[in-house]
């Protein structure tokens, strides 16, 4: 081969190569570190918006692990379980509210946007993974996940995962895609509706070593 045809060659698959990381798909992969950390998940201003209802918990707490199987070379990110997190101290609409978690809650750590982007955390709730009640009434709202009979799951975001304050800011105006019903009355209950809720707040994270995410 000639240098000339070498040279037309290389140029030709260096421009493919930058064409393709530019649009994301040549190099989207996500390392998480450090595998087996121990890390805990929090939050002092959770607000959920369902329809009519706002629910606001002072204290929201979740521990868990970076999972050993900390890499992912294609895209979708790398989960990260934050186990069953409480949520204490809410209130709907102003009026005291118990809300009962269960299932594996987990974060979604994505670096599918970077060098270019920033690194990407998605709040996974599973189905019926919390379902919040109102003392005194009948009133009732669970999150049931996404998909036919809402068997799936809810994801919030993905937003953008703060590496340096290893956070995750939901805006005040809300986002997400947390399905629920709503079943029963009470004094804030108007009736029965299913629906998208929007949540907003900081969940923050803590461990000994700082997570950190690399494509």
């Amino acid at each position: 081969m000639s240098h000339a045809v070498r040279r037309t060659t290389f140029v030709t698959a260096a421009a493919v190569a930058a064409i393709a990381v530019a649009a994301g798909t040549a190099s989207a992969s996500t390392v998480v570190t450090p595998a087996g950390q121990a890390v805990t998940a929090s939050s002092s201003n959770l607000s959920i918006k369902t329809g009519t209802i706002t629910l606001t918990c002072t204290s929201t707490t979740g521990a868990g692990t970076v999972p050993l199987a900390n890499t992912n070379t294609g895209t979708g990110g790398v989960n990260v379980n934050i186990g069953t997190p409480s949520l204490t101290g809410c209130k709907a609409n102003g009026l005291p509210a118990v809300v009962t978690t269960s299932g594996t809650w987990q974060l979604n750590v994505s670096g599918d946007a970077m060098p270019g982007g920033p690194a990407q955390g998605s709040l996974i709730i599973p189905a019926n993974g919390a379902v919040v009640t109102l003392p005194g009434s009948t009133c009732t709202v669970t999150v049931v996940g996404s998909g036919p009979g809402g068997t799936g799951v809810s994801t919030i975001g993905p937003l953008p995962f703060d590496i340096p304050n290893q956070r995750v800011v939901a805006p005040s105006a809300g986002t997400g895609t947390v399905n629920y019903t709503r079943t029963g009355t009470g004094p804030v209950c108007p009736a029965a509706a299913t629906g998208t809720a929007t949540m907003s707040g900081t969940l923050q994270f803590a461990s000994s070593t700082p997570i950190n995410v690399t494509p």
